[in-house]
């Protein structure tokens, strides 16, 4: 429910002042950038919080942070930091427009995914233009001008392992939280970053005086949450299907199996991944990007009756295969079967279609259809490339081959 107007008393209880509430827009002067300025010169207004300390410390670093996707600067709102090294990125949004709400989710996630791609020093050649700090450092400058004790080499490492992980803390601030986004941000979304996620609603009331009162508070349906998005063609949040075996962190061994994956591993897997979804092109038109599937493994959507084709690797091999475990899988097997021939000439002589006796619940009984390409060291980073080009290629030959026939499929 929308917050009203506030009622100031005296300690007798006596009527003292109303403060009504405004409504913000972009005719008004309470507009985006009222609220970015007051949020970035008033950053106690956003708390932060860390089970291994008592009090964390925020510190802005600069707004409008210039961005570059390939083709156009964008810029962050707000930037800032804490004082253990979590840079918390803010994104000030109003409400009267449906276009931003629709959108706000997709581009505070674009901005965390440009900042991933930065280094430190990206990250200070940058600041620089914002923080006066000559020669020197600029964050630790600020630190140092701020009063706040802090091990340089420490806060450096930090912060940089936050941009390797794309570890950061997102906050999308405005007037007033819609149940649309509230919904959109505690359902199963995917990425591929992690990162945290806040919502926080600043409504602003004003006196007859003109006084000015702000009240932050975060809805009470969410939460600060962990999640990996997805973002869709159009650039809007995708709900994930639901992932091989649930919340384990698993990666595909050579049967196409699900095997438990040992956390240490995971890391160097996110930035392969994201490192592929950026870089993988369909020549469909209608096929919707590749998108993050689990810790090991992506996935391109296909239309009913099909699910997806899955992207794999494990430590010597990669792949690429359509898993079909419909009732009518006979069906499916005859129908792939006869084009056999066809599919090694469109997307590679190596192809196998077989039902799998894997006695894995997950495996048996279903027709995998799929490429191998073994005695790859996938650990090797030389082999990144050839692995993108590899992966690539096949996605890209399968989808091909798939759309044009998905009328003719089985019923």
């Amino acid at each position: 429910m929308r917050s009203g107007d506030v009622y100031l008393f005296n300690a007798d209880g006596d009527f003292s002042e109303k403060y009504q509430r405004q409504s913000l827009g972009s005719d008004t002067l309470f507009d985006e950038k009222w609220l970015q300025k007051i949020i970035f010169e008033n950053i106690d207004l956003i708390t932060v919080t860390d089970p291994s300390y008592d009090k964390i410390s925020v510190i802005p670093l600069c707004r409008e942070l210039t961005l570059n996707d390939g083709i156009r600067n964008i810029f962050l709102d707000i930037l800032a930091v804490t004082e253990t090294g979590k840079l918390i990125l803010i994104e000030c949004k109003l409400w009267k427009n449906p276009q931003a709400r629709r959108e706000v989710l997709a581009q505070t996630l674009e901005y965390a995914s440009l900042l991933q791609s930065l280094s430190y020093s990206d990250l200070t050649a940058k600041l620089k233009k914002h923080l006066p700090a000559l020669n020197q450092d600029p964050i630790a400058e600020l630190f140092r001008s701020e009063g706040i004790e802090f091990d340089e080499g420490l806060l450096i490492d930090r912060i940089s392992d936050c941009l390797k992980k794309g570890d950061f803390h997102l906050i999308i601030a405005g007037d007033g939280i819609r149940a649309d986004l509230v919904n959109l941000v505690s359902s199963r979304v995917m990425s591929g970053m992690t990162a945290h996620l806040s919502l926080l609603e600043i409504s602003v009331h004003q006196s007859s005086n003109g006084e000015i009162l702000l009240l932050p508070a975060v809805p009470s349906e969410t939460e600060t949450v962990t999640r990996t998005v997805l973002l869709s063609a159009e650039g809007m949040p995708a709900l994930i299907e639901e992932e091989l075996t649930g919340d384990i962190e698993t990666s595909i061994d050579k049967n196409g199996v699900a095997q438990p994956m040992k956390k240490e591993t995971k890391e160097a897997n996110t930035l392969f991944w994201n490192k592929v979804i950026s870089e993988v092109r369909f020549d469909h038109p209608d096929q919707d990007p590749l998108r993050r599937g689990g810790s090991n493994w992506c996935k391109a959507i296909l239309p009913d009756p099909l699910r997806w084709l899955t992207a794999y690797r494990s430590k010597d091999r990669i792949g690429v295969f359509l898993k079909i475990d419909d009732e009518n899988v006979s069906g499916f097997y005859e129908f792939f079967s006869d084009r056999l021939s066809q599919m090694e000439k469109e997307i590679s002589s190596e192809i196998s279609c077989q039902i799998s006796d894997n006695v894995d619940k997950w495996a048996n009984g279903s027709l995998f259809i799929g490429v191998t390409k073994l005695n790859v060291d996938t650990t090797d980073p030389s082999t990144v490339a050839f692995q993108i080009e590899w992966l690539s290629e096949h996605l890209n030959k399968f989808v091909n081959f798939l759309r044009p026939i998905i009328h003719q499929l089985p019923d």
